[in-house]
């Protein structure tokens, strides 16, 4: 098949949920012989250099770098014609005329289905043309904006945002997806709010992430003090939601777990933290690392990993890459709520703060008994999340959208 791909966002270096997904996806449509037409919108100036990396996996590859100045425009836009903030944020003009050429040239009229990856893309891959398109929605951007708009501890403007976003997107996300050939989905909690709201059951598919367990990494002890008891979180630390879990935890949860472990040192670790976490970083058992080649390692050195998500949505591969790695998870109820029974039963639960510390020291001291319910952890996540299994199930997809 010929297959063009709208994304906001450069699927590299595939480190946060979203990269990852699309660059696996990426990877496994090209090994099975598809030709890929990959255009990509970015927030990230520095994207505009990791690009380069995906050009053996298409066919051609376009990339434009929306700036603070577009932003400010399209969310202004958004404002005065009354549409999703989401949505209207990833508008581009120069994209939408080299598309309409794009559509008229060779290479436009010989694709078979189109793939437009989250729904800020969906008015972009349903323009100008008669070809099949399938949306991936990856998680539903109502039920994660229903979540942060009730939760106090949210930055202000996120939460009136969220206020704003989740009116336009309850029909957007349906009515966008039904113009398209098919959806994709995460979980299946994320396709049951959109079946609530209205969307027909067999126009979506439920396609997990993987966890790529195959590269052998080592422990990194000099990321951490020696002989310490480490609680780690991973994940893009400027990411919302991880910085409210991140604040949450070390505002509410610590001071009882570093009273019960006086040696315990927190590490959260990746993505571009603001000024508000690094400032938390004290080099001693408090470690805010920013960006970091690979995350494994930070896991793998630690007693257990957190996720103290107090909203999210879809699949939290953070989870699912500390089950893999056969680490002891601590999560809360928002972060496991994408696992099926049997996976949330290998993972300790707790949303409140004391329930939660309660859970952390639990495992700091006594190791064993957490340990041996990672291994389980592992066994779960190496059965049923498998980018091979994920790639098989997209492709067909996409096949049955091109017929």
């Amino acid at each position: 098949m010929n297959i063009l791909i709208l994304t906001p966002l450069v699927p590299y270096p595939p480190h946060d949920g979203d990269k990852l997904r699309l660059y696996y996806f990426l990877k496994y449509l090209k090994g099975k012989g598809h030709k890929i037409d990959l255009f990509c919108l970015t927030r990230v100036k520095e994207d505009l250099v990791h690009a380069k990396a995906l050009k053996p996996l298409c066919r051609s590859l376009y990339i434009e770098h929306i700036n603070n100045f577009d932003l400010f425009f399209n969310l202004l836009g958004g404002l005065l014609v009354g549409s999703s903030l989401n949505v209207a944020s990833y508008f581009s003009p120069k994209l939408r005329d080299i598309l309409t050429a794009y559509w008229a040239s060779k290479a436009g009229q010989s694709i078979d289905v189109v793939l437009a990856h989250r729904l800020r893309m969906a008015p972009a891959a349903l323009r100008n043309h008669d070809k099949p398109v399938v949306i991936d929605l990856t998680d539903s951007m109502t039920s994660y904006t229903k979540q942060l708009k009730k939760q106090s501890g949210a930055h202000l403007l996120r939460r009136m945002a969220a206020w704003w976003d989740h009116w336009f997107l309850k029909q957007d996300e349906v009515e966008w997806s039904e113009r398209a050939a098919q959806v994709m989905t995460i979980a299946q909690p994320d396709a049951d709010v959109l079946i609530v709201n209205g969307l027909a059951k067999n126009k979506i598919t439920v396609i997990p992430n993987g966890v790529d367990l195959k590269p052998l990494y080592k422990k990194a002890p000099s990321a951490y003090p020696d002989k310490a008891k480490v609680v780690c979180f991973v994940g893009n630390m400027g990411y919302a939601p991880n910085e409210e879990g991140a604040l949450w935890f070390m505002k509410n949860v610590w001071p009882q777990v570093k009273a019960a472990v006086p040696d315990a040192v927190f590490a959260a670790v990746g993505g571009s933290p603001r000024k508000v976490l690094r400032e938390y970083h004290n080099g001693y058992d408090l470690l805010v690392t920013g960006w970091v080649p690979h995350v494994e390692p930070y896991l793998l050195g630690a007693d257990l990993s957190i996720a103290p998500l107090r909203f999210a949505g879809g699949m939290q591969n953070k989870v699912a890459l500390s089950l893999g790695l056969g680490v002891p998870v601590v999560a809360t109820t928002a972060a496991t709520g994408w696992l099926p029974k049997a996976g949330k039963s290998l993972v300790n639960v707790a949303d409140d703060a004391n329930g939660f510390a309660d859970e952390v020291i639990a495992i700091l001291k006594n190791p064993k008994k957490a340990k041996t319910q990672a291994l389980k952890g592992k066994k779960f996540v190496a059965k049923n999340y498998q980018w091979n299994m994920a790639g098989k199930k997209l492709e067909a997809v996409l096949k049955q959208a091109a017929r």
